[in-house]
């Protein structure tokens, strides 16, 4: 497999060393039986409501930012043409069951015209309607790729609908999209609730469900579910972390105070704080769980904040992030504390609560997060020459930049979808569904805004897409807030295995 070099932002894409336990848990909002192992929902990066008004728009003669996703070294030549009906094996243990396909269904669905036609559904609506950006920056870094390099001489389409973080919602849309919108695949869906819904739609139509954006443990098995793949890190191995760092500081017999989602994402958090032998011997002394769709988590906060645990996790995201923030500055309660990746975006959920945030760093009290890629907007990375490229193509195709959301995040899944479809046309065959799989399924690229820098897969011997993380603390520095280091890279690039549940 070629390897070839994604460009610019690795915010969302934070798969670390999935573990290959995990359950399934229930959907959404009602508050489901809690799975095992279950990933919660957002990107890494999420705008905030109120983010500012969009950068002013770079000069004219401004350079054309780069585009770093390679091609693929070989054409493809010394691979053989794989078929596009019986079972197909295109990655070790992953087989396609065409047989089982609907009677009309085509390999080269949504890709047989001078387009490549995919859908998203995400919240553009709701509470967590700020994700809705991330979709409008994947169509920014498209319309980038289509005026500047166009992959197979097709423009890249995307059909984006707003499910506002419902389940049924979203259901509705891949229909809708599947009935009307001739798409070859789905792609980056935001939520776990969601994309649970959607996979039963997806699977039985043999549509390529591509990098949901969920740490969900769940997509990375290639044996039982071939047509679908999660991009972000597991969040079980995420709260694996935290105890890991907990017990190094703390010892056994430190004592935990813990918000959750109810949904499938905070049970995830949950489960593995309650079983998972990385946090064996930590006491959870306090839990409170959270309606996604509340206003405000004050009454939860308040009870947690009198545990006076010497740690506080937020197995939370989107608006309710900040609202931790301020809920801890403003009491005397100065607990070490972790919060999900999913609330990394600086900007829209830290400068609202900057002071804040910066007291609790300058008190022993600084949020921590496992992040697994450069974050778009920290000045540690201002001369970062992928966060340079993305900044341009969020200024010339969207006229905004990352201080303005999620939008960088888009710009970095484009990367994914690119990196895959650069692949699958390349092999013999040309781009059809059967070589997208083949191609997401033995991935091997590499992404200069990943901290690990890897995208490597490798059917059921390796489900989960990227595998390094580093914790790292919000601290305001020179004013300006800034993730710092808490120790070095975990990288456990192919070392996830898959799912078995």
């Amino acid at each position: 497999m070629s390897k070839r070099k994604g460009m610019r932002f690795a915010a969302a894409v934070l798969s670390l060393s999935l573990v290959a336990a995990a359950c399934g848990g229930d959907d959404d909002d009602d508050g489901a039986d809690e799975p095992t192992e279950e990933p919660a929902e957002e990107p890494a990066e999420e705008p905030a409501d109120d983010a500012e008004e969009p950068a002013e728009e770079p000069a004219d003669d401004a350079e054309e930012p780069a585009d770093d996703a390679e091609e693929p070294a070989d054409d493809g030549g010394d691979m053989e043409e794989l078929p596009t009906e019986g079972e197909v094996e295109v990655a070790a243990g992953t087989v396609l069951n065409l047989p089982e396909c609907p009677d009309d269904w085509s390999a080269t669905q949504g890709v047989d015209g001078d387009e490549i036609r995919l859908g998203m559904t995400v919240a553009r609506s709701g509470p967590l309607a700020a994700f809705g950006q991330i979709g409008e920056g994947m169509q920014m870094y498209f319309d980038f790729l289509n005026e500047n390099d166009p992959i197979a001489d097709k423009d890249l389409v995307l059909v984006l609908k707003d499910d506002a973080y419902e389940a049924g919602r979203a259901v509705a849309n891949v229909e809708e999209m599947i009935d009307t919108e001739d798409i070859f695949a789905i792609v980056h869906s935001v939520g776990t609730p969601v994309n649970l819904a959607i996979r039963p739609i997806t699977d039985e139509n043999c549509i390529p469900q591509l990098f949901n954006s969920t740490g969900f443990p769940l997509w990375g098995d290639p044996a039982n579910f071939p047509w679908t793949i999660g991009n972000l890190l597991n969040y079980a191995t995420e709260a694996d972390i935290w105890c890991t760092a907990i017990k190094d500081e703390f010892g056994e017999g430190a004592t935990v105070a813990a918000l959750y989602m109810n949904n499938d994402f905070g049970a995830t958090y949950k489960n593995t704080m309650d079983n998972s032998a990385a946090c064996e011997g930590i006491e959870v002394v306090e839990e409170a769980l959270h309606d996604p769709a509340a206003d405000t988590i004050q009454n939860e906060m308040t009870t947690l904040i009198s545990s006076g645990a010497d740690v506080f996790i937020a197995g939370t995201t989107a608006a309710f992030c900040p609202q931790t923030v301020g809920a801890v500055a403003g009491s005397d309660w100065r607990p070490r504390y972790f919060m999900s990746y999913t609330c990394n975006n600086l900007s829209s959920f830290f400068t609202p609560v900057q002071d804040a945030a910066g007291l609790l760093a300058d008190e022993g009290a600084g949020v921590r997060m496992t992040n697994s890629n450069k974050v778009c907007g920290d000045p540690a990375y201002a001369d970062d020459p992928a966060i340079q490229n993305t900044e341009q193509v969020l200024a010339d195709y969207g006229g905004v930049s990352c201080a303005d959301g999620s939008y960088s995040t888009g710009v970095l899944y484009g990367q994914l979808v690119e990196n895959v479809l650069r692949d699958a046309a390349a092999r013999p065959g040309g781009l059809n569904r059967v070589n997208l799989m083949a191609a997401v399924w033995n991935g091997d690229y590499t992404n200069d805004l990943l901290l690990g820098g890897t995208l490597k897969t490798d059917g059921v011997n390796d489900a989960y897409w990227t595998e390094a993380a580093q914790v790292q603390e919000v601290q305001v520095v020179d004013g300006g807030l800034t993730f710092v280091p808490q120790g070095d890279i975990i990288d456990t690039e192919g070392q996830g295995g898959s799912y078995q549940g």
